[in-house]
Protein backbone atom coordinates (compact mmCIF):
# COMPACT_ATOMS: atom_id res chain seq x y z
CA UNK A 1 0.00 0.00 0.00
CA UNK A 2 1.22 3.52 -0.93
CA UNK A 3 2.76 5.35 1.63
CA UNK A 4 2.03 9.24 0.81
CA UNK A 5 4.20 10.22 3.99
CA UNK A 6 6.97 8.64 2.96
CA UNK A 7 9.34 9.50 0.34
CA UNK A 8 10.40 6.79 -2.46
CA UNK A 9 11.98 6.05 -5.77
CA UNK A 10 12.01 3.88 -8.32
CA UNK A 11 14.50 3.15 -11.33
CA UNK A 12 13.01 1.93 -14.48
CA UNK A 13 12.44 2.24 -18.53
CA UNK A 14 9.89 5.53 -19.74
CA UNK A 15 8.40 5.79 -23.31
CA UNK A 16 6.04 8.82 -24.31
CA UNK A 17 2.54 7.90 -25.50
CA UNK A 18 3.15 4.57 -27.10
CA UNK A 19 6.19 4.72 -28.45
CA UNK A 20 7.76 1.92 -26.85
CA UNK A 21 10.25 1.08 -29.09
CA UNK A 22 11.84 5.14 -28.15
CA UNK A 23 12.41 3.76 -24.36
CA UNK A 24 14.68 5.82 -22.18
CA UNK A 25 16.18 5.63 -18.73
CA UNK A 26 15.42 7.24 -15.68
CA UNK A 27 14.64 7.59 -11.94
CA UNK A 28 10.94 8.55 -10.50
CA UNK A 29 11.18 10.31 -6.69
CA UNK A 30 7.97 11.15 -4.66
CA UNK A 31 8.01 13.24 -2.00
CA UNK A 32 5.12 14.37 0.38
CA UNK A 33 7.20 17.97 0.27
CA UNK A 34 8.18 17.86 -3.41
CA UNK A 35 5.53 15.60 -5.31
CA UNK A 36 6.09 13.50 -8.21
CA UNK A 37 9.75 14.38 -10.63
CA UNK A 38 10.84 12.39 -13.01
CA UNK A 39 14.64 12.37 -13.71
CA UNK A 40 15.75 11.30 -16.89
CA UNK A 41 18.63 10.29 -19.32
CA UNK A 42 18.96 9.53 -23.03
CA UNK A 43 21.94 8.59 -25.16
CA UNK A 44 20.53 7.91 -28.73
CA UNK A 45 20.19 11.11 -30.66
CA UNK A 46 16.55 10.74 -31.19
CA UNK A 47 14.81 12.30 -28.03
CA UNK A 48 11.58 11.04 -26.74
CA UNK A 49 8.35 12.46 -28.56
CA UNK A 50 6.08 15.31 -26.46
CA UNK A 51 3.37 13.97 -24.73
CA UNK A 52 0.34 14.45 -22.03
CA UNK A 53 1.53 11.02 -20.14
CA UNK A 54 4.77 8.49 -19.92
CA UNK A 55 4.43 5.34 -19.21
CA UNK A 56 7.09 3.17 -17.54
CA UNK A 57 8.50 -0.22 -16.37
CA UNK A 58 9.55 -0.03 -12.85
CA UNK A 59 12.43 -1.71 -11.29
CA UNK A 60 10.04 -4.07 -9.09
CA UNK A 61 7.97 -5.14 -12.26
CA UNK A 62 5.35 -2.99 -12.12
CA UNK A 63 3.91 -0.99 -14.87
CA UNK A 64 3.03 3.31 -14.22
CA UNK A 65 2.02 6.24 -15.61
CA UNK A 66 3.08 9.19 -15.07
CA UNK A 67 0.55 11.54 -15.91
CA UNK A 68 0.93 15.71 -16.99
CA UNK A 69 2.79 17.57 -19.90
CA UNK A 70 5.77 15.92 -20.66
CA UNK A 71 8.81 17.73 -23.00
CA UNK A 72 12.62 16.93 -23.16
CA UNK A 73 12.67 20.37 -24.51
CA UNK A 74 14.35 21.92 -21.23
CA UNK A 75 17.24 19.16 -21.31
CA UNK A 76 20.59 19.65 -21.17
CA UNK A 77 23.41 17.96 -22.60
CA UNK A 78 26.62 16.44 -21.06
CA UNK A 79 29.68 15.32 -22.96
CA UNK A 80 31.60 12.35 -21.49
CA UNK A 81 34.21 9.89 -22.64
CA UNK A 82 32.43 10.95 -26.55
CA UNK A 83 29.46 10.23 -25.33
CA UNK A 84 26.80 12.42 -25.89
CA UNK A 85 23.80 12.42 -23.22
CA UNK A 86 20.58 14.33 -22.52
CA UNK A 87 19.42 14.37 -19.44
CA UNK A 88 16.90 16.48 -17.43
CA UNK A 89 13.79 16.82 -14.79
CA UNK A 90 10.06 16.79 -15.26
CA UNK A 91 7.49 17.56 -12.42
CA UNK A 92 4.16 15.56 -12.84
CA UNK A 93 0.88 15.97 -11.20
CA UNK A 94 0.51 12.53 -10.74
CA UNK A 95 2.43 9.15 -10.68
CA UNK A 96 -0.11 5.68 -10.78
CA UNK A 97 1.73 2.64 -10.05
CA UNK A 98 0.03 -0.50 -11.39
CA UNK A 99 -0.86 0.14 -14.80
CA UNK A 100 -0.39 1.87 -18.42
CA UNK A 101 -3.37 4.52 -18.29
CA UNK A 102 -3.99 7.55 -20.65
CA UNK A 103 -4.52 11.02 -19.50
CA UNK A 104 -7.57 11.03 -20.29
CA UNK A 105 -8.53 7.52 -18.02
CA UNK A 106 -12.05 8.25 -16.02
CA UNK A 107 -12.62 6.36 -12.47
CA UNK A 108 -15.30 5.82 -10.35
CA UNK A 109 -14.31 3.46 -7.39
CA UNK A 110 -11.25 4.39 -4.98
CA UNK A 111 -10.32 4.26 -1.13
CA UNK A 112 -8.16 6.24 0.85
CA UNK A 113 -6.85 6.50 4.46
CA UNK A 114 -6.18 10.20 6.29
CA UNK A 115 -3.58 11.18 8.62
CA UNK A 116 -5.37 10.66 12.34
CA UNK A 117 -8.73 9.65 10.29
CA UNK A 118 -7.84 6.44 12.40
CA UNK A 119 -8.18 8.03 15.96
CA UNK A 120 -11.77 9.93 14.96
CA UNK A 121 -12.90 6.13 15.10
CA UNK A 122 -11.14 4.22 17.29
CA UNK A 123 -7.86 4.97 19.81
CA UNK A 124 -5.13 3.95 17.75
CA UNK A 125 -3.04 2.34 21.23
CA UNK A 126 -5.90 0.37 22.05
CA UNK A 127 -6.67 -0.97 17.95
CA UNK A 128 -5.99 -4.28 19.32
CA UNK A 129 -9.57 -4.63 20.58
CA UNK A 130 -11.14 -3.35 17.46
CA UNK A 131 -12.96 -6.52 15.67
CA UNK A 132 -12.18 -6.71 12.13
CA UNK A 133 -15.49 -7.03 9.91
CA UNK A 134 -15.82 -7.67 6.60
CA UNK A 135 -19.20 -5.26 6.87
CA UNK A 136 -19.02 -1.53 6.58
CA UNK A 137 -18.54 0.37 9.48
CA UNK A 138 -20.83 3.24 7.92
CA UNK A 139 -22.60 3.48 4.58
CA UNK A 140 -24.06 6.74 2.92
CA UNK A 141 -25.29 7.20 0.08
CA UNK A 142 -25.07 10.76 -1.11
CA UNK A 143 -25.80 12.84 -4.55
CA UNK A 144 -22.45 12.21 -5.76
CA UNK A 145 -22.20 8.86 -4.82
CA UNK A 146 -22.08 5.97 -2.32
CA UNK A 147 -19.46 6.06 0.75
CA UNK A 148 -18.55 3.43 2.87
CA UNK A 149 -16.07 3.30 5.76
CA UNK A 150 -14.49 -0.26 6.42
CA UNK A 151 -11.87 -2.04 7.92
CA UNK A 152 -8.58 -2.83 6.17
CA UNK A 153 -6.78 -5.55 8.18
CA UNK A 154 -3.22 -7.08 8.12
CA UNK A 155 -3.01 -10.50 9.27
CA UNK A 156 -1.04 -13.49 10.36
CA UNK A 157 -1.05 -17.32 10.35
CA UNK A 158 -2.67 -18.95 13.58
CA UNK A 159 -0.66 -21.61 15.19
CA UNK A 160 -2.47 -25.11 15.33
CA UNK A 161 -1.00 -24.98 19.03
CA UNK A 162 -2.39 -21.49 20.06
CA UNK A 163 -0.45 -21.40 22.87
CA UNK A 164 2.30 -20.58 21.25
CA UNK A 165 0.60 -17.26 19.94
CA UNK A 166 -1.33 -16.53 23.89
CA UNK A 167 -0.49 -16.88 27.34
CA UNK A 168 -2.29 -16.86 30.53
CA UNK A 169 -0.74 -17.37 33.86
CA UNK A 170 -3.28 -20.53 34.28
CA UNK A 171 -2.14 -23.16 33.25
CA UNK A 172 -5.06 -25.32 32.83
CA UNK A 173 -7.14 -22.84 31.17
CA UNK A 174 -3.98 -22.24 28.59
CA UNK A 175 -4.61 -26.37 27.92
CA UNK A 176 -8.23 -25.78 27.79
CA UNK A 177 -7.92 -23.52 25.02
CA UNK A 178 -5.91 -25.31 23.84
CA UNK A 179 -7.66 -28.51 23.49
CA UNK A 180 -11.40 -26.47 22.60
CA UNK A 181 -9.03 -24.85 19.60
CA UNK A 182 -7.96 -28.30 18.07
CA UNK A 183 -11.19 -30.12 18.04
CA UNK A 184 -13.08 -27.18 16.31
CA UNK A 185 -10.24 -27.25 13.86
CA UNK A 186 -10.70 -31.46 14.10
CA UNK A 187 -14.54 -30.64 13.64
CA UNK A 188 -13.68 -27.89 10.51
CA UNK A 189 -11.06 -28.80 8.38
CA UNK A 190 -11.64 -26.66 5.76
CA UNK A 191 -11.78 -23.38 8.19
CA UNK A 192 -8.55 -21.71 8.49
CA UNK A 193 -7.96 -18.90 11.08
CA UNK A 194 -6.21 -16.09 11.01
CA UNK A 195 -4.15 -13.49 13.93
CA UNK A 196 -5.12 -9.92 13.68
CA UNK A 197 -1.91 -7.92 12.93
CA UNK A 198 -2.65 -4.53 12.35
CA UNK A 199 -6.36 -2.70 11.65
CA UNK A 200 -7.15 0.90 10.12
CA UNK A 201 -10.29 2.44 8.37
CA UNK A 202 -10.58 3.24 5.37
CA UNK A 203 -12.94 5.24 3.17
CA UNK A 204 -14.43 3.87 0.52
CA UNK A 205 -16.47 6.00 -2.37
CA UNK A 206 -17.99 4.57 -5.51
CA UNK A 207 -18.77 7.55 -7.70
CA UNK A 208 -21.89 8.08 -9.95
CA UNK A 209 -20.19 9.08 -12.82
CA UNK A 210 -16.70 8.42 -13.23
CA UNK A 211 -14.00 11.50 -13.56
CA UNK A 212 -10.51 12.02 -14.14
CA UNK A 213 -7.64 11.70 -11.76
CA UNK A 214 -7.99 15.68 -11.02
CA UNK A 215 -11.75 15.22 -10.03
CA UNK A 216 -11.12 11.67 -8.03
CA UNK A 217 -8.40 13.69 -5.86
CA UNK A 218 -10.36 16.72 -5.53
CA UNK A 219 -13.02 14.48 -3.89
CA UNK A 220 -10.37 12.94 -1.53
CA UNK A 221 -9.00 17.01 -0.45
CA UNK A 222 -12.73 17.79 0.18
CA UNK A 223 -13.27 15.12 2.21
CA UNK A 224 -9.78 15.81 3.94
CA UNK A 225 -10.85 19.07 4.50
CA UNK A 226 -13.96 18.23 6.73
CA UNK A 227 -11.83 15.95 9.02
CA UNK A 228 -9.41 18.96 9.55
CA UNK A 229 -12.27 21.08 10.38
CA UNK A 230 -14.03 18.34 12.93
CA UNK A 231 -10.31 17.23 14.63
CA UNK A 232 -8.68 21.15 14.18
CA UNK A 233 -5.89 20.25 12.46
CA UNK A 234 -3.87 19.64 9.06
CA UNK A 235 -5.37 16.12 7.66
CA UNK A 236 -3.78 14.92 4.42
CA UNK A 237 -4.23 11.61 3.11
CA UNK A 238 -1.50 8.73 3.98
CA UNK A 239 -2.43 6.15 0.75
CA UNK A 240 -4.81 6.40 -1.91
CA UNK A 241 -6.19 3.27 -4.21
CA UNK A 242 -7.46 3.28 -7.30
CA UNK A 243 -9.80 0.51 -8.27
CA UNK A 244 -9.59 -0.82 -12.02
CA UNK A 245 -12.45 -3.00 -13.36
CA UNK A 246 -11.76 -5.17 -16.47
CA UNK A 247 -15.45 -6.74 -17.76
CA UNK A 248 -15.29 -10.32 -18.41
CA UNK A 249 -18.00 -12.97 -19.53
CA UNK A 250 -17.61 -14.71 -15.72
CA UNK A 251 -17.84 -11.71 -13.86
CA UNK A 252 -15.51 -8.60 -13.23
CA UNK A 253 -11.54 -8.58 -12.51
CA UNK A 254 -10.06 -5.90 -10.75
CA UNK A 255 -6.92 -4.23 -10.62
CA UNK A 256 -5.37 -2.21 -7.64
CA UNK A 257 -3.97 0.69 -8.67
CA UNK A 258 -1.64 2.83 -6.12
CA UNK A 259 -2.13 6.76 -6.30
CA UNK A 260 0.90 9.41 -5.84
CA UNK A 261 -1.00 12.63 -5.90
CA UNK A 262 2.04 15.95 -6.25
CA UNK A 263 0.08 17.64 -3.29
CA UNK A 264 3.30 19.16 -1.91
CA UNK A 265 3.18 19.85 1.83
CA UNK A 266 5.66 22.16 3.99
CA UNK A 267 7.78 20.27 6.22
CA UNK A 268 6.09 21.89 9.57
CA UNK A 269 2.63 21.04 8.13
CA UNK A 270 3.65 17.62 7.20
CA UNK A 271 4.82 16.98 10.52
CA UNK A 272 1.96 18.34 11.88
CA UNK A 273 -0.06 16.09 9.79
CA UNK A 274 1.83 12.91 10.91
CA UNK A 275 1.37 13.81 14.73
CA UNK A 276 -0.88 11.26 16.17
CA UNK A 277 -3.52 13.05 17.91
CA UNK A 278 -5.43 11.44 21.05
CA UNK A 279 -9.17 9.41 20.33
CA UNK A 280 -9.90 10.76 23.94
CA UNK A 281 -9.16 14.79 23.41
CA UNK A 282 -10.20 14.65 20.03
CA UNK A 283 -13.56 16.79 21.07
CA UNK A 284 -15.50 15.44 17.76
CA UNK A 285 -15.01 11.49 17.24
CA UNK A 286 -17.51 9.23 15.09
CA UNK A 287 -19.50 7.86 18.23
CA UNK A 288 -20.80 11.66 19.16
CA UNK A 289 -21.78 12.74 15.70
CA UNK A 290 -23.16 11.35 12.85
CA UNK A 291 -20.76 11.32 9.93
CA UNK A 292 -22.78 10.19 7.17
CA UNK A 293 -24.75 13.45 7.49
CA UNK A 294 -21.64 15.87 7.76
CA UNK A 295 -20.11 14.40 4.80
CA UNK A 296 -23.18 14.73 2.38
CA UNK A 297 -23.89 18.32 4.01
CA UNK A 298 -20.06 19.34 3.72
CA UNK A 299 -19.86 18.36 0.38
CA UNK A 300 -23.21 19.78 -0.99
CA UNK A 301 -20.50 22.90 -1.46
CA UNK A 302 -17.35 22.05 0.09
CA UNK A 303 -15.82 24.83 -1.50
CA UNK A 304 -17.38 27.52 0.95
CA UNK A 305 -15.55 27.51 3.65
CA UNK A 306 -11.93 26.92 1.73
CA UNK A 307 -10.44 30.11 3.19
CA UNK A 308 -10.73 29.12 6.50
CA UNK A 309 -10.11 25.43 5.91
CA UNK A 310 -6.82 26.29 3.99
CA UNK A 311 -5.19 28.11 7.02
CA UNK A 312 -5.79 25.02 9.08
CA UNK A 313 -4.59 22.48 6.11
CA UNK A 314 -1.33 24.61 5.75
CA UNK A 315 -0.47 25.03 9.39
CA UNK A 316 3.10 25.05 10.61
CA UNK A 317 2.50 26.18 13.99
CA UNK A 318 4.76 29.32 13.68
CA UNK A 319 3.29 32.92 13.57
CA UNK A 320 5.31 36.41 12.36
CA UNK A 321 3.91 39.50 12.11
CA UNK A 322 3.16 39.33 8.43
CA UNK A 323 0.87 36.17 8.94
CA UNK A 324 -0.40 36.97 11.65
CA UNK A 325 -1.32 40.84 9.62
CA UNK A 326 -3.25 38.30 6.99
CA UNK A 327 -5.07 36.20 9.21
CA UNK A 328 -6.63 39.02 11.02
CA UNK A 329 -8.01 40.72 8.01
CA UNK A 330 -8.72 37.64 6.56
CA UNK A 331 -10.98 36.57 10.16
CA UNK A 332 -12.53 39.88 10.58
CA UNK A 333 -13.73 39.76 6.62
CA UNK A 334 -15.47 36.24 7.52
CA UNK A 335 -16.82 37.82 10.52
CA UNK A 336 -18.54 40.15 8.44
CA UNK A 337 -19.09 37.69 6.21
CA UNK A 338 -21.57 35.68 8.70
CA UNK A 339 -23.53 38.20 9.98
CA UNK A 340 -24.52 39.10 6.52
CA UNK A 341 -25.64 35.18 6.16
CA UNK A 342 -27.71 35.47 8.67
CA UNK A 343 -29.07 38.56 8.10
CA UNK A 344 -27.62 40.97 10.58
CA UNK A 345 -27.28 44.80 10.19
CA UNK A 346 -23.98 46.16 9.43
CA UNK A 347 -23.78 47.87 12.51
CA UNK A 348 -22.85 44.25 14.37
CA UNK A 349 -21.13 42.91 11.93
CA UNK A 350 -18.16 41.90 14.42
CA UNK A 351 -20.13 41.47 17.65
CA UNK A 352 -23.20 39.48 16.11
CA UNK A 353 -19.95 36.19 15.27
CA UNK A 354 -18.85 36.52 18.49
CA UNK A 355 -21.97 36.71 20.62
CA UNK A 356 -23.81 34.04 18.56
CA UNK A 357 -21.24 31.26 17.96
CA UNK A 358 -18.11 31.84 20.68
CA UNK A 359 -18.35 30.46 23.87
CA UNK A 360 -17.87 32.84 27.17
CA UNK A 361 -13.87 31.60 27.46
CA UNK A 362 -13.91 33.13 23.81
CA UNK A 363 -15.97 36.48 23.83
CA UNK A 364 -13.95 37.26 27.37
CA UNK A 365 -10.58 36.59 26.16
CA UNK A 366 -11.21 38.94 22.86
CA UNK A 367 -12.57 41.59 25.43
CA UNK A 368 -9.76 41.53 27.72
CA UNK A 369 -6.63 41.42 24.68
CA UNK A 370 -8.50 44.72 23.21
CA UNK A 371 -8.86 46.08 27.01
CA UNK A 372 -5.43 46.14 27.64
CA UNK A 373 -4.95 48.65 24.87
CA UNK A 374 -8.29 50.85 26.26
CA UNK A 375 -10.51 49.76 23.83
CA UNK A 376 -13.64 48.71 25.71
CA UNK A 377 -16.04 47.99 22.37
CA UNK A 378 -15.17 44.50 20.63
CA UNK A 379 -16.16 45.72 17.39
CA UNK A 380 -14.81 48.88 17.24
CA UNK A 381 -11.51 47.00 18.02
CA UNK A 382 -11.33 44.27 15.40
CA UNK A 383 -12.52 47.28 13.10
CA UNK A 384 -9.85 49.71 14.07
CA UNK A 385 -7.18 46.72 13.87
CA UNK A 386 -8.49 45.58 9.98
CA UNK A 387 -8.07 49.40 8.78
CA UNK A 388 -4.89 49.72 10.19
CA UNK A 389 -3.23 46.41 8.71
CA UNK A 390 -5.65 46.86 5.48
CA UNK A 391 -5.16 50.12 4.39
CA UNK A 392 -2.05 51.85 3.14
CA UNK A 393 -1.26 55.39 5.25
CA UNK A 394 -4.12 54.53 7.87
CA UNK A 395 -2.05 55.47 11.21
CA UNK A 396 -1.04 52.46 13.19
CA UNK A 397 -1.90 53.16 16.38
CA UNK A 398 -3.06 49.69 17.81
CA UNK A 399 -1.31 47.61 15.76
CA UNK A 400 1.58 49.12 16.94
CA UNK A 401 1.28 48.84 20.70
CA UNK A 402 0.02 45.10 20.58
CA UNK A 403 2.45 42.01 21.01
CA UNK A 404 3.03 39.30 18.68
CA UNK A 405 1.30 37.32 22.25
CA UNK A 406 -2.00 39.37 21.92
CA UNK A 407 -2.45 39.18 18.18
CA UNK A 408 -1.59 35.26 18.47
CA UNK A 409 -4.21 34.82 20.87
CA UNK A 410 -6.67 37.37 18.76
CA UNK A 411 -6.15 35.42 15.70
CA UNK A 412 -6.78 31.92 17.48
CA UNK A 413 -9.78 33.22 18.87
CA UNK A 414 -11.61 34.50 15.67
CA UNK A 415 -10.68 31.25 14.04
CA UNK A 416 -12.49 29.15 16.57
CA UNK A 417 -15.52 31.92 16.40
CA UNK A 418 -16.19 31.41 12.85
CA UNK A 419 -15.20 27.13 12.64
CA UNK A 420 -18.08 27.34 15.26
CA UNK A 421 -19.84 28.56 12.50
CA UNK A 422 -19.05 26.33 10.61
CA UNK A 423 -19.98 23.56 12.46
CA UNK A 424 -23.15 24.13 13.05
CA UNK A 425 -23.61 24.93 9.43
CA UNK A 426 -22.64 21.19 8.31
CA UNK A 427 -24.82 20.00 11.63
CA UNK A 428 -22.79 19.26 14.57
CA UNK A 429 -24.86 19.86 18.02
CA UNK A 430 -24.72 22.81 19.79
CA UNK A 431 -23.14 21.23 22.87
CA UNK A 432 -20.67 19.52 20.84
CA UNK A 433 -19.64 22.85 19.08
CA UNK A 434 -18.84 24.69 22.28
CA UNK A 435 -16.90 21.63 23.78
CA UNK A 436 -14.68 21.59 20.70
CA UNK A 437 -14.14 25.02 21.40
CA UNK A 438 -13.34 24.62 25.22
CA UNK A 439 -10.67 22.03 24.05
CA UNK A 440 -9.33 23.91 20.97
CA UNK A 441 -9.30 27.32 22.93
CA UNK A 442 -5.72 28.38 23.67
Amino acid sequence: MSKLFESKQWIGEFFSEDDFDQRFSGRVNYSPTDGVILEYWVSTHKMPADSGFVHGVLETGEKCTLIGAFTTSHSSISFKDNLQMRVGRVGFPCLIVGDFLRSDELYNNFNFSLSNMQEFFFAKGFKDFVKYSEDPILVADTKFGHIRVSNNAKFGPLHADITKQIYSWDKQALEDIRDAFLKVKEDRPQASFMLKKDIEYRLEINLNESVDYHALFKYISNLADLFAVLTYSPVHPESIQILKYFGEVDGDRVRILKFYPSNALSVKTLELSAQHASHFHLPITNRKVDLGLLIEEWMESPDRFATTVSGIQNETGYRNLHSLHGELVLFSTQLEAISMDDGVKSGEKYEYPIRQYSIKKISDGIKQVFLKFGVSSVGEGISTLRNEIAHVGRPKRLIKVMNMEDLILLSQYLELTILAYILKKIGVGAELVEDYQDKCCP
